[in-house]
């Protein structure tokens, strides 16, 4: 009798011949499977260092850390002309607080200094972009020269004219 690994009547393979069979087959599966996740863990790695490294860094603060964030109360006043046309604007300025004694005072001054400056113009003055760009340049080089240059900026957060 010869062991090929059939059984004596010839119609199978032994127990003893399928169980080593599945042995190899499952330990060859494993193998795979370990090699397969190796490399998948290792393109993720990759992938995810090359992302951290094309990020840029973080960009730097525009302003110094003493700078402030000052909301102006809401300015209505009338204009030029025509006599019967109002405006409104609501406006925060950024202040270097380091060497400013009350920050309240100069934002009231600044506050005045807006509203005199609105009383002035004529409705022709803010309309269109350019227009409302020319008056944003206006009011931030009046509110940094009122502030002896402790103002950083005014920033324009809404502007209504009726």
């Amino acid at each position: 009798m010869s062991d090929s690994g059939f059984s004596s009547s010839g119609r199978g393979p032994t127990g003893a011949s399928l169980f080593g069979s599945l042995v190899i087959l499952t330990l060859l599966a494993a193998g795979v499977g370990a090699l397969a996740g190796m490399h998948l863990a290792d393109t993720v790695r990759r992938s995810v260092n090359a992302e951290a490294a094309a990020t840029p860094a973080p960009a730097a603060p525009v302003y110094p850390a003493l700078s402030r964030l000052r909301q102006l109360k809401p300015l209505v006043t009338n204009l030029a002309a025509p006599k019967d046309a109002w405006i409104r604007v609501q406006a925060s300025i950024i202040l270097d607080e380091s060497d400013i004694d009350d920050p309240g005072i100069l934002a009231g001054h600044i506050e005045e200094d807006i509203l005199a400056y609105l009383r002035t113009i004529t409705l022709e003055h803010v309309e269109g972009a350019a227009g409302l760009q020319h008056l944003r340049e206006d009011l931030n080089e009046r509110a940094i020269t009122r502030s002896g240059g402790k103002v950083r900026e005014l920033i324009l957060e809404s502007l209504v004219v009726q």
